[in-house]
Order: structure tokens, then C-alpha cells, then sequence
């Protein structure tokens, strides 16, 4: 039986992973699909309106681009040997 556990942090050199850096687009404008419904680029480029009063306004700070993004993974493996392995013997 081989138990296993793995922590990754990665550094990135982009701010941009999470799409929020610098301010908000200067020209987000709606844009709909042929069946009107808004596209998903501009549904999700800004949210703050889900939650009570949208505070995106063209050219407001939107994020710190001094600061990069980073992420975490973590993994845990469980493995089992359904053989046993034996060593050839020397004759």
C-alpha cells in the first residue's frame, strides 16, 4: 500500500488569471447574442451587481497590479499492489 501527499504554490508573472487587474474597461458595453441574452464576457466582467449595488463604473480600480497571482493544489494518492513481485533468484 503506497499513501502519498503533494502541495503545490505556484507564482505567476500575470495579474491577469482571475481577469481583475488595473481598472474596468473603459468601453464595456452590452453586447447581446443573436437571441439577446447578454454575452458571457459581459454577465461576468462585473458581478458586484449580484449582491446589491453594481461598483462597476468605467475607470474605477478594479484589482492591485502590484501584486501577482498565485494558486494552490493539493493531492493525496491511495494505491494498492494486487501482486506481490518476488526477486528472480541467482542458480
Amino acid at each position: 500500500m503506497n499513501l502519498g501527499f503533494e502541495v503545490l504554490y505556484r507564482f505567476t508573472t500575470t495579474d491577469y488569471i482571475d481577469d481583475v487587474s488595473t481598472t474596468y474597461a473603459p468601453d464595456a458595453r452590452p453586447q447581446t447574442l443573436p437571441d439577446g441574452t447578454p454575452t458571457v464576457w459581459y454577465a461576468l466582467q462585473d458581478r458586484s451587481g449580484a449582491t446589491g449595488e453594481p461598483i462597476g463604473i468605467k475607470g474605477r480600480q478594479r484589482g492591485y497590479s502590484n501584486q501577482k497571482d498565485s494558486y494552490l493544489t493539493a493531492q493525496v494518492t491511495l494505491s494498492f499492489n494486487l501482486t506481490s513481485y518476488k526477486c528472480p533468484s541467482a542458480k
